[in-house]
């Protein structure tokens, strides 16, 4: 069977209400929703000296987020700045929805009250100037590891900037195995990595409802960009959003790092049948894409697309075998294992545009998974992919 490319898969099951996810909602006469959709800054003839782009004016706000960021450029005034904010019907926000306020001394912080009066939801809204900027070599260690809602999470500091720039599957398993212990969910932190604590994929058992919908199983994963659950609900390949953008220095290289993988014993399919003759393999990848289309619309790659958009400028692939598909891959390495592999610009046959790369064009996504077909929920129980100390060497 043709695998889709490696992203990762994540269920969704048509039967669980949205009360499961991290939206405040309840079922009452009067709407007990209280989140923000959607951040917007109005720059009025402003646009060109404050903002790279239009698209950087709208924050998009996903299901389980409460930090929201604004990037600017360094002519704007962040003492005198007034986000819109889409509430979910009836909400209310305050401060008040378009009041001025200072950013200039970090995050300010907003709370949405549900028409029904019962619930709110804590915000923090805040302005950066200009795009994360990359040293030639950035290193990622896997060091911040930190729990919350139950399940792993990481964060990384560049150029003196923390965030969570890494997002993971966690929230979907979360679903249907609500009770699953933090080393349980299919991505989770370890000790005992190649240098200090590492980060541990593993495709896990889903449940019985997931069966239903022919999801078994949830390949561990970890990815630059960001999950939504909500999306996972009508459309698991949107859910998984890839890619940051970053000012580069120079143009990205080389990927490296440490792995180590063992596959599981039997492949299954959608309906959990074995497949006699089918093995599991890992992946790891880095993919640079250009995140405006030539109209200046804003673009991300998702789990359908994340190696065959044409806004694809390189693909770095690592693996030392092939695939039952005759591709690249991981296969089983039960040491530590170095790799390093270069960014392969001549096959997307992509100029690289420097103002582009000096400010925020270009997008990067680093994606590893437990199984090379979890996007087809097709694998084996129990492949696991053990990653550690990544580096991305620029020019």
């Amino acid at each position: 069977m043709n695998c889709k490319n490696h992203a990762i898969a994540f269920f969704a099951l048509a039967s669980i209400t949205l009360s499961l996810l991290t939206s405040c909602f309840k079922d009452e006469p009067l709407n007990a929703e209280c989140d923000i959709e959607q951040a917007y800054i109005h720059p009025g003839d402003n646009l060109g000296k404050w903002f790279e782009s239009p698209s950087d004016t709208l924050v998009s706000v996903q299901s389980d987020q409460t930090e929201i960021e604004f990037s600017m450029k360094g002519a704007a005034d962040l003492t005198q700045q007034a986000p819109l904010f889409r509430l979910t019907p009836g909400a209310t926000i305050s401060p008040e929805n378009g009041s001025v306020q200072n950013f200039s001394n970090g995050p300010v912080t907003y709370t949405v009250t549900s028409e029904d009066r019962k619930w709110t939801r804590t915000y923090h809204v805040s302005i950066k100037k200009g795009q994360t900027q990359l040293p030639k070599e950035l290193d990622f260690d896997f060091e911040n590891a930190y729990l919350d809602r139950g399940y792993y999470n990481w964060r990384e500091t560049i150029d003196g900037e923390t965030s969570d720039l890494w997002a993971t599957g966690n929230p979907g398993y979360k679903i249907s195995n609500s009770s699953a212990k933090a080393e349980n969910y299919p991505t989770a932190m370890v000790e005992d990595g190649y240098e200090g604590k590492a980060v541990k994929l593993t495709t896990r058992r889903t449940s019985q409802l997931a069966d239903m919908v022919k999801k078994p199983i949830a390949a561990g994963n970890l990815f630059i960009g960001q999950f939504d659950a909500t999306d996972a609900l009508r459309d698991a390949m949107k859910a998984t959003k890839f890619g940051k953008p970053f000012s580069f220095q120079s143009k990205p290289i080389r990927l490296e790092g440490w792995y180590k993988y063992q596959a599981g014993e039997k492949f299954t399919d959608k309906n959990m049948n074995v497949i006699a003759g089918r093995h599991d393999f890992g992946t790891i990848y880095a993919v640079l894409y250009d995140n405006h289309d030539q109209a200046g619309n804003a673009i991300l790659l998702y789990g359908d697309n994340v190696q065959t958009s044409p806004q694809v400028v390189a693909l770095a692939l690592v693996g030392e075998t092939t695939d039952d598909g005759g591709k690249k891959a991981i296969g089983d390495t039960p040491e530590w294992h170095h790799f390093s592999v270069s960014f392969d610009y001549a096959t997307y046959g992509k100029t690289i545009d420097l103002d582009k790369l000096h400010n925020g064009g270009y997008s990067l996504a680093i994606v590893c998974s437990s199984s090379t077909c979890g996007a087809d929920f097709m694998g084996c129980v129990g492949s696991t992919l053990w990653v550690d100390s990544f580096k991305i060497i620029c020019e």
